[in-house]
């Protein structure tokens, strides 16, 4: 194909870097390679989605959860435990991968060690129960114990709706009925059963915070390498 200058159309030779009727400069642009601008996105290798690598943070997890969830149950102080289990979950996630982290990967990682932490610590408190009652034999003591805690709450209970003036019939009668229930085994393991669910609860969430601050202080940009 003749080639022509792009000012005056005076015809060219393939090395004629100016034209030699108007002098203007013959550039050439090679087009740019599509592949180039195709190519997808780099990924780190086992990166998910979000930029966490979930097998090594689940890991890290439940390891740490194994700690936090025994001491939990041992010492009843659980919130102290989760949330430097969070933190301390997060540390050992990068120093294991090296990977980027910020607040909302660390509060995910720390809500998965907090339920972690909240099964083991609910699985070591019944079997603490367990033995007491059935192999140390100490059912009576533990008996009393759940009596005297249901017996002033209902007192207090009691108490408080005495205070705001009389009470219909039927209302008295159902407070009564509520407080015999307390006061039974059923009553006992439905206040366990409560108690329980609400340590989980308080333990999953404190653990996330401790993770999401960890995310935040621990946040490092990793380096790629070679030249940019």
């Amino acid at each position: 194909m003749e080639r022509l200058c792009h000012r005056c159309s005076t015809p060219l030779r393939e090395d004629d870097p100016f034209c030699p009727h108007c002098g203007a400069p013959q550039l050439v642009v090679e087009p740019a390679d599509s592949s180039l601008a195709q190519q997808p996105a780099v990924q780190f290798r086992g990166q998910g989605q979000g930029g966490v690598q979930w097998r090594a943070a689940i890991a890290c997890a439940l390891l740490v959860a194994i700690p936090v969830g025994l001491l939990s149950a041992l010492t009843r102080t659980s919130f102290f435990f989760v949330l430097a289990g969070g933190f301390a979950a997060i540390a050992l996630y990068r120093r294991r991968t090296s990977a980027t982290t910020d607040g909302r990967i660390g509060w995910r990682v720390g809500a998965i060690l907090g339920a972690a932490s909240a099964f083991l610590a609910s699985a070591a408190w019944a079997a603490q129960l367990v033995v007491e009652r059935y192999v140390l034999h100490n059912g009576a003591a533990i008996d009393k114990l759940f009596n005297a805690a249901a017996q002033q709450e209902v007192e207090y209970w009691m108490k408080a709706s005495a205070q705001q003036g009389p009470q219909p019939p039927e209302v008295m009668r159902a407070m009564k009925s509520v407080a015999d229930f307390m006061l039974s085994p059923d009553g006992h393991a439905a206040s366990q059963l409560t108690t329980a669910v609400v340590m989980s609860i308080s333990m999953v969430l404190f653990a996330a915070i401790g993770g999401a601050i960890a995310g935040r202080v621990l946040a490092v940009r990793r380096r790629v390498p070679g030249n940019v």
